[in-house]
Formats: C-alpha cells, sequence, structure tokens
C-alpha cells in the first residue's frame, strides 16, 4: 500500500517515480550535485551537518511552507536527512505533492556532518552591537510582525523572499540572522552560509528573548 500511495504521489507530481527512495549507501559516497535538505530542529543542526545544507524544519509545516523560496527549481535532485525515519517519509511526501521531481531520503548512518552554523543568544547580539565589529542584523519574519517592532537598523526581509532579497548583500560583511524563535533565521542563515555568507549566523532565540532583555 505504501508503495501504491507513493507511485500516485509520484504521477501526481508529473515526475517517475524514482521519488522518496532511501539511500542504499554511505552518505559520504552519494552522487554530486544533490541539495540537502536537514529538517531537523536549528540547534541540531547547528551543531553538525552536511556541507552546503539547507535547514527546512518540518515543525510547524515549515518545511512545505518555504521550501519553494528556497529552492525555486522543482527539477533539482534533493537528499533529505531528518531526525526519524517517519519525519523524512512525511518531508518526502510533501516534496513530491509540491511537485519536486527527484526526492531521496539519506540513510541512516550519515557520513560528513562537519559543517556548524555559528549561534547566537540575544543577549550575546545585543553585546555586539555596541562593539566595534557589529553584524548587521537580518530581521527575516512577516510584515505583520514587523510591525510589532524590530531591531534599530536591521534590514527587514519578509520570510517568503528571503533568499532573493539579501543575495545581492556584501558577503565579506557579518550578519546576524533574526526570526521570532530561531526557526526561519537558521533557514535564512543555512542559506547563506552556503552562498558564500561565510559570517552569518543564527540568533536562535529569536525577538522572544530580545523583547525580553532588560
Amino acid at each position: 500500500m505504501r508503495g501504491q500511495a507513493l507511485l500516485l504521489l509520484s504521477l501526481a507530481a508529473g515526475c517517475a517515480p524514482r521519488a522518496d527512495v532511501e539511500v542504499d549507501r554511505r552518505a559520504g559516497v552519494e552522487a554530486a550535485g544533490r541539495l540537502w535538505i536537514d529538517t531537523r530542529l536549528p540547534a541540531e543542526f547547528a551543531a553538525g551537518h552536511r556541507p552546503g545544507a539547507l535547514n527546512l524544519q518540518w515543525d510547524w509545516d515549515q518545511l512545505s511552507e518555504r521550501v519553494r523560496a528556497y529552492v525555486p527549481e522543482r527539477a533539482t535532485p534533493i537528499t533529505l536527512r531528518a531526525t526519524t525515519p517517519g519525519e523524512a517519509a512525511r518531508a518526502a511526501a510533501a516534496l513530491l505533492e509540491l511537485g519536486y521531481e527527484d526526492v531521496e531520503r539519506a540513510p541512516a548512518e550519515v557520513e560528513g556532518e562537519t559543517q556548524r552554523l555559528p549561534l547566537l543568544t540575544a543577549a550575546e547580539l545585543r553585546e555586539r552591537l555596541h562593539g566595534e565589529r557589529a553584524p548587521t542584523v537580518i530581521d527575516v519574519r512577516s510584515a505583520a510582525e514587523f510591525a510589532t517592532g524590530t531591531i534599530p537598523g536591521a534590514l527587514l526581509v519578509d520570510q517568503d523572499e528571503a533568499a532573493a532579497l539579501v543575495v545581492e548583500l556584501d558577503r565579506a560583511r557579518t550578519y546576524a540572522v533574526i526570526c521570532e524563535g530561531g526557526y526561519r533565521s537558521s533557514q535564512l542563515a543555512s542559506w547563506m552560509r552556503s552562498h558564500g555568507f561565510e559570517h552569518a549566523s543564527n540568533v536562535i532565540d529569536g525577538m522572544a528573548a530580545w523583547r525580553a532583555l532588560r
């Protein structure tokens, strides 16, 4: 039954039933050119992930809401790295339904997770903003959230257009990406790191913690 369901999802998406297969080899020797989407929570992703991986979390439907902005080309070959096999299967089904044509799940044993995403707390960010080499703050929330207040001097980048809006920024500068609670900021910070922004960090506790500062 599961195989039939996946086949129907593949056909509905206009792609071959190759999608949503589990990789039967170690992740260190996968075919070149695949985009790794890592659906783990921001702190776990930050601690170690595949170089170039994009952190689009499964929680709160963040994967289905953001993937089209970060991965506009539906033919992009995708490998999914998730916390559990069930989460990987659900994420693969969601991507198939959105029209992605080549989706496979990473094996249980993943090698080469040597990349880290720097994290800041809101308190650490405030301290750095008063230093000599203050980072540029990128606020990646919705327009309604911006209206409730933001950090003075922050660049306001709508959550659904983030990749397109930051691509022309100076890659040599230091950036601190913030949202409400560290999820969307991890998405954008991971995308930035994979596109040459070597000094991008995620503010892990977000604007919720910033507002609580005294």
